[in-house]
């Protein structure tokens, strides 16, 4: 931590890019610690952010005390990001960054992510287009992993510090198959319904005409209601899914899938 402080010190005014996730969260706050005034969190706005992660990123920021800027983005309108050919997160990135960079009052600071030392960097195309814009990432750079990330947003009362992971709402796509706005309103409108059902870990896989839900599976099995089936499939058939189905394997599960109808 004190490496970590001096780092920031020396490349001060720092610029956070800020999701809803925990570990950007974390960067924020030890920001805004060590450098007040001199640091500033930045969002990016777009149709593949939900409400939800805006909503959460707008609260981190306020619990942290930094000031927090909110840009538009238009990934929507880079042909790779669109053509989701298993590149979109390297287009996405790149389309963040080259935004924050143009914004005239961030010209002299440097811009840090939230990557932490649990990341695998070896696969991940954001962090490539993060590297060639000079985006620095100070928790991984000094082996601050996920554990003690969360561990320290505890400390600091941030309340994302135990929440689960929500990758871009493109994430739910399947590679090769168009990402546009209408399929990402669709999938927004879907895991708001599970998570207005109670469950926290989860996502709805959407592309042509089907819908693939995955949920953790101990808050599957604690469930004895099953009429969020019912209103599930309704909304998703009211959207234009002709097909609904639920993987028994859970959220990330490992193998093969193993569908079975919503409705059972």
């Amino acid at each position: 931590m004190e490496q970590l402080s001096t780092w920031l010190q020396e490349h001060r005014p720092i610029v956070v890019a800020l999701s809803g996730g925990v570990d950007s969260a974390l960067m924020a706050a030890l920001a805004v610690e060590v450098l007040g005034s001199d640091a500033v969190a930045v969002t990016g706005i777009s149709p593949s952010l939900s409400a939800e992660e805006r909503e959460a990123a707008c609260c981190s920021a306020r619990i942290a005390g930094i000031r927090h800027l909110e840009v538009t983005t238009s990934e929507l309108s880079r042909p790779g990001y669109r053509a989701n050919a298993g590149d979109r997160c390297y287009h996405c990135k790149s389309e963040l960054y080259d935004v924050i960079l143009s914004v005239e009052e961030l010209a002299q600071h440097t811009i840090v992510d939230g990557a932490q030392a649990s990341d695998d960097s070896g696969d991940r195309l954001g962090m490539k287009a993060s590297g060639e814009r000079g985006v620095k990432s100070p928790l991984r750079q000094f082996g601050i992993d996920k554990q003690q990330v969360r561990a320290m947003a505890l400390q600091r009362g941030l309340p994302s510090w135990n929440r689960p992971a929500r990758p871009c709402l493109a994430s739910r796509v399947p590679v090769g198959t168009e990402v546009d706005r209408d399929l990402l309103q669709k999938v927004e409108a879907l895991e708001a319904l599970l998570s207005g059902e109670g469950f926290s870990i989860y996502r709805a896989r959407c592309g042509g005409t089907r819908v693939v839900v995955e949920i953790d599976r101990d808050q599957l099995e604690q469930r004895t209601d099953e009429r969020w089936r019912h209103r599930f499939e309704a909304l998703a058939r009211s959207l234009g899914f002709a097909e609904c189905w639920l993987d028994t394997r859970g959220y990330g599960g490992s193998g093969a899938a193993r569908l079975e109808p919503m409705m059972g």
